[in-house]
């Protein structure tokens, strides 16, 4: 993942296109870490139906895989929560940026930069 590099004066040199490669990376580090999820409980359940032992140590096992599944799912929508804060709050500036900026060029007359490409608003 990026790190970020502040300035003296607060500033960080994070730029949106950072934001989204690391919603990207946490995105599909959670969907790795669901189907991994998803796994243990068909471990579970194939044991609890019987098909691989079957007596109470199975039910009992499955339970508990099913308790720790139950623990990183709420992990992992908390991620996916994040994930979504996070783009959202970076798709809100953007926009503010954005509409600041179209509102200095009209006031300059001039025509607006693209934020992506110019060096003059980094």
């Amino acid at each position: 993942m990026k790190t970020v590099n502040s300035s003296n004066d607060g500033r960080t040199n994070l730029k949106y296109e950072d934001v989204e490669q690391c919603c990207n990376e946490l995105h599909s580090l959670a969907k790795k870490m669901q189907d991994t999820l998803n796994s243990v409980t068909d471990c579970a359940n194939t044991i609890q139906n019987g098909s691989q032992w079957d007596d109470e140590g199975a039910y009992c096992y499955s339970v508990k895989l099913k308790k720790l599944v139950s623990n990183f799912d709420e992990s992992y929508n908390e991620i996916e929560n994040a994930v979504l804060y996070m783009a959202n709050c970076s798709d809100g500036y953007k926009a503010i940026d954005n509409t600041v900026i179209n509102e200095i060029c009209n006031n300059l007359g001039i025509n607006t930069p693209n934020l992506s490409t110019s060096k003059l608003f980094k």
